[in-house]
């Protein structure tokens, strides 16, 4: 038997990492990563991307904890809810209608409107407490939304937009 041609010889040769058989296994593995890749941007295209909006009703909470006298702000809504010292309640937007800049409440007012105002504190608007232009850019009043009680817990309709007349829930 010729030296070259041994058995164990062979089977050693095969087992032996060439360069053709390195390269396979590096061209397989990225193909396999590629394919992985692929699979994975396929099935993130295939899912729905949902939007989370933030529902237009909400609770506010029990009529009787809320103070009389007292303004409610809650940010998310981006909505003011006012309790006036009769009793009766109102609910605004904070959104100034200059350009949907966030407005903030001022207890304090001035001296024209010492029960307090609504300003906004990027271009100077401001309204009143029933959410009336007094002065600045704003071209009309702020939104007032429906009110209604439910389960003994004042709710607010921000996808309603009531006048002056509808605005106020009498308790």
């Amino acid at each position: 038997m010729n030296k070259d041609n041994h058995p164990n010889q062979e089977r050693h040769q095969l087992n032996k990492l060439n360069r053709r058989k390195f390269f396979t296994t590096i061209g397989n593995g990225a193909s396999g990563l590629v394919l992985l890749g692929s699979l994975g941007v396929t099935l993130e295209y295939l899912t729905p991307n949902v939007l989370l909006e933030i529902p237009k009703v909400f609770k506010v909470g029990p009529i009787d904890n809320i103070q009389l006298d007292s303004v409610i702000y809650n940010p998310e809504h981006r909505v003011f809810v006012m309790r006036e010292k009769e009793g009766y309640f109102y609910a605004i937007s904070s959104v100034c209608t200059h350009l949907g800049c966030n407005t903030n409440w001022n207890p304090a007012g001035d001296a024209n409107y010492p029960e307090g105002i609504i300003t906004c504190p990027c271009h100077g608007s401001k309204f009143t407490k029933k959410g009336e232009v007094i002065d600045g850019p704003a071209p009309r009043p702020l939104d007032k939304f429906k009110l209604y009680i439910e389960d003994n817990k004042l709710v607010v309709n921000t996808d309603e937009i009531v006048d002056e007349d509808e605005m106020y829930l009498k308790v």
